[in-house]
């Protein structure tokens, strides 16, 4: 048995000291008083939630790979979809992603060329703080290469017909014949959320003006259903809401990937918890408490409600923690896998990586399951390190971008760096510690000093989030700096310079 919030135990110790200050101050004690206490007692050790964990088991899982692409131009900002077109379309998408968690999903940005701003994944929050934090105001370009989006969306799926959703409000090309023949060659199904009316809308500057163009003519920007002809050609469709796209991925019958994973869920106890707590204050207010009293505290002995696991939990985690500071670290990841929680988890990984057991960290960190977004960029950042140190080079740049995704980070925008150009299978020297090259700076667990270093140290984020109880799905006391709340994921200055790369090459977006 585990308990899922055990500071509430904390509350008991005011029992004792009431019953110290009653025999202190000569107070009598009665049967129904202590009846009333025990009532009390039972009520905190409910909040504390006890638990039995449960054998987790094995599902088998399918779903699609959904590439999203989605239109980043200047003709994005017209009005004639409220708010603006690019607005309607992040609420579109955040709707999308979150109606199919089963599914995989990629985000394609495009203008006058076209870049990931997140590989394949199923982690919906992810991809909502992705969409959320786009900010049309750093984005200059104001032409739309289709094309551009269809060849990435085919490089990002192994599939061997990959669903594309272009998000647009229809370009600037008179007729689509090239892309529309692109996708039928390579057998992309891709189907349009158009974004724009036909009567079309002006583009409000910066300054609040509607933009010219270069002879001073306002510019009206409408909806171009030029485009459509990619759709009708790869049996796709045009859509223009996101219940229609909902039920257009969920007509699409064919599955890109196969897996299993494991589902985990505790018995609760606290009900049980409650009924006896509704028993004792019964007792207390009735004549039937000093006939039964005897009966209870028997009755009380063969239940066994205790705190152990907790105490223990607490033990291993200080244990846990000198040994990773004394450099111990195969004996530390044995302690914290003594404990049961995502913190402790967390640490376990942190300590095989530094053991060198880097497949063994890598399977550890995919375990871990966490609403709190800048620990979630750790957790990913960290795997991407473990898959440079096992050679696995693309793995490591979706784990690096998933963790800029929902934090910018120096180190992680250099070690993105630093593997671009890097091949897979090719061979890093990972024991050199003091000549890292992806090496800036270690964290220290938890409550302790970080010792300053010279000559490098580890870029793994490997500090200690210390907490005891809790589980897959519930939290525990959480670390302030994995508070959400600090600061808002954003893409980083280099994914915008790659958005607007072209910009000067534009002649006539129009």
């Amino acid at each position: 048995m585990s308990l899922l919030n055990p500071l509430w135990l904390l509350s008991l110790l005011a029992i004792p000291l009431y019953l110290f200050l009653a025999k202190r101050n000569g107070w009598g004690m009665d049967t129904s008083q202590k009846w009333l206490l025990l009532s009390i007692a039972l009520v905190i050790f409910s909040l504390a939630r006890p638990v039995i964990p449960q054998k987790p088991l094995p599902i088998e899982q399918a779903g699609k790979d959904v590439i999203l692409a989605i239109d980043l131009s200047y003709s994005m900002r017209a009005t004639d979809v409220a708010p603006n077109r690019l607005e309607e379309a992040k609420k579109i998408l955040i709707e999308t992603v979150r109606t199919h968690p089963k599914d995989r999903f990629g985000v394609i940005g495009f203008t006058t060329h076209a870049i990931v701003l997140s590989p394949l994944t199923k982690d919906t929050e992810l991809l909502e703080h992705l969409l959320g934090a786009l900010d049309e105001t750093q984005i200059i370009t104001k032409g739309t290469d289709v094309m551009s989006a269809l060849e990435l969306s085919r490089k990002m799926s192994h599939g061997n017909t990959p669903l594309v959703i272009l998000l647009t409000d229809g370009g600037d090309e008179v007729n689509y014949n090239k892309e529309a023949q692109f996708s039928q060659d390579n057998k992309l199904r891709v189907n349009i959320v158009m974004l724009a009316s036909r009567s079309g809308s002006t583009l409000p500057t910066d300054e609040g003006s509607a933009l010219k163009d270069e002879k001073g003519h306002i510019v009206v920007s409408a909806r171009n259903d030029a485009i459509s002809e990619i759709a009708s050609v790869s049996d796709g469709r045009v859509v223009s809401t996101a219940q229609e796209l909902s039920a257009l991925i969920d007509d699409t019958g064919v599955d890109d990937f196969t897996g299993s994973s494991s589902v985990s869920d505790n018995q609760e106890l606290f009900t049980f918890v409650l009924g006896l707590a509704l028993v004792a204050f019964v007792l207390a207010m009735t004549s039937l408490g000093d006939k039964i009293i005897k009966i209870v505290i028997i009755g009380l002995a063969f239940i066994g409600i205790s705190t152990n696991a907790t105490v223990l939990d607490f033990a291993y985690l200080h244990t846990a923690s000198q040994e990773y500071n004394r450099k111990n670290f195969e004996h530390s990841a044995q302690l914290f896998e003594k404990i049961d929680s995502n913190e402790a988890g967390y640490n376990r990984a942190n300590a095989l990586y530094k053991a060198g057991k880097y497949q063994e960290a890598l399977t550890q960190y995919r375990r871990i399951r966490s609403n709190e977004l800048l620990f979630k960029s750790k957790v990913y950042y960290n795997m991407g390190n473990c898959h440079v140190r096992l050679g696995e080079f693309e793995h490591a740049r979706n784990a690096f971008l998933k963790s800029l995704t929902l934090r910018y980070t120096k180190e992680a925008d250099e070690n993105l760096r630093f593997i671009a150009q890097a091949q897979e299978k090719k061979t890093l020297n990972t024991r050199k510690e003091k000549k890292d090259q992806f090496s800036k700076d270690e964290n220290a667990p938890t409550g302790e000093k970080k010792e300053s270093k010279s000559g490098g140290g580890s870029n793994m984020e490997s500090d200690m989030k210390s907490g005891g109880g809790g589980d897959e799905g519930k939290k525990a006391q959480s670390d302030p700096r994995f508070s959400a709340s600090q600061s808002k994921a954003k893409l980083s200055s280099r994914q915008y310079e790659l958005i607007n790369a072209r910009s000067v090459h534009e002649t006539k977006p129009w």
